[in-house]
């Protein structure tokens, strides 16, 4: 016995001078993966133009099931038409259209950054991780490098009004949405609505092609190999279109609607027509990319008056879909807080399958904020 526990003891010296650490057997060793975690969603409100309403960012804590609005009333003043807002790690951009600027906020610790990055009309927002690309009004688009927040190249004038904006494998796809006319003699304006998605290289931003997609084109989403699109027609004889691009760029019509949103295979679709007396009349569909097969979305959608949007959470795949408020006549009100509804599939981080939130004014846009954390496998 003596002589076996020599042994295994020169055996020991022996396995530390090859380079293992232990002759004990490593296998009860615990595993851990990084998981993402969901933390929360904020809510950037647009405001009144012609109210003179400024906008403001709400925030949903998912641990606590609690909403706190104007966050940041405190460190940064948003200013008018604050449209569109994205997260990269834990730092938010947020397109302020009427003051000319993309907002650097600290989203984990509400910090506003002290450089903020001037762009005419900046109005929607996309990223491949190490790039911001920035739409504008003026009909340009730019490109910021995320290290620095600083512009590294800009386009000359390719559209009018650019409005959504989609990142996929190496190219850009840009909504050139529609084109004002005025008319010096009434003072009213007319709209030229224009029919094409104009596609860059993301690495030059020079143009590539343009493709041709349904009149007014708005809102384009991306799940990573197909693109989804939403044109919004001309208000009147021509109706919203939901299409769908395909990797080789290839268009085809999937739906009817203004406002989408995509998460697990599948595309929520909200479309919006009005009646004789202009009263709007809403539906709520969902496709199954799999099957091909539209049903009505499963919540009680009769919570919401006006839609302003709809989000997925990309981690618990609750829905989320913001309203403005009735005004005295029967109508959206423009100038009142407004509100979002929850649609749970778990009740995982709301006790009901359908929680009500106030919001800001003009509640337009869902940024879904998440962390990753190690967990023992």
């Amino acid at each position: 016995m003596k002589f076996k526990s020599l042994f295994l003891s020169a055996l020991c010296a022996m396995t530390v001078i090859g380079g293992f650490t232990s002759c004990t057997d490593d296998d009860d060793s615990p595993v851990f993966i990084d998981v993402t975690v969901a933390d929360g969603v904020f809510v950037l409100n647009e405001g009144s133009y012609f109210s003179g309403i400024n906008g403001t960012l709400d925030y949903l804590d998912y641990k606590t099931a609690t909403m706190s609005n104007n966050i940041l009333a405190d460190i940064y003043n948003l200013g008018g038409t604050p449209n569109n807002a994205i997260i990269v790690g834990d730092v938010m951009y947020i397109a302020c259209s009427d003051e000319n600027r993309v907002a650097v906020i600290d989203a984990k610790n509400l910090i506003a950054a002290k450089q903020m990055i001037t762009i005419t009309a900046p109005r929607e927002l996309a990223t491949d991780g190490s790039y911001l690309y920035v739409t504008s009004q003026a009909g340009c688009v730019i490109k910021v490098d995320l290290t620095t927040n600083l512009i590294v190249e800009t386009t000359p004038v390719i559209g009018d009004r650019l409005e959504g904006i989609a990142y996929r494998d190496g190219y850009l796809y840009v909504c050139n949405s529609c084109k004002e006319i005025p008319d010096p003699d009434s003072g009213y304006s007319s709209w030229e609505y224009h029919t094409n998605l104009i596609k860059l290289n993301a690495e030059t931003l020079a143009k590539v092609s343009d493709i041709t997609v349904a009149a007014n084109p708005n809102q384009i989403v991306s799940d990573g190999q197909y693109l989804y699109l939403a044109s919004w027609g001309d208000y009147n004889q021509t109706p919203a279109t939901v299409q769908q691009i395909d990797e080789n760029d290839e268009v085809s019509v999937i739906g009817t609607g203004q406002k989408i949103a995509y998460d697990d295979n599948k595309l929520y679709i909200v479309n919006t027509e009005y009646d004789e007396y202009w009263n709007e009349v809403h539906t709520y569909k969902v496709l199954d990319l799999k099957t091909n097969l539209t049903t009505d979305f499963w919540g009680d959608t009769s919570l919401i008056f006006s839609p302003g949007t709809i989000g997925v959470d990309p981690v618990t795949h609750d829905v989320f879909i913001t309203s403005y408020n009735k005004d005295d006549y029967g109508y959206a009100s423009y100038t009142t807080n407004g509100y979002m509804i929850v649609y749970s599939n778990t009740n995982k981080y709301f006790s009901n399958a359908t929680t009500k939130y106030t919001t800001g004014v003009g509640p337009c846009t869902l940024v879904f904020y998440n962390h990753s954390e190690p967990v023992k496998k």
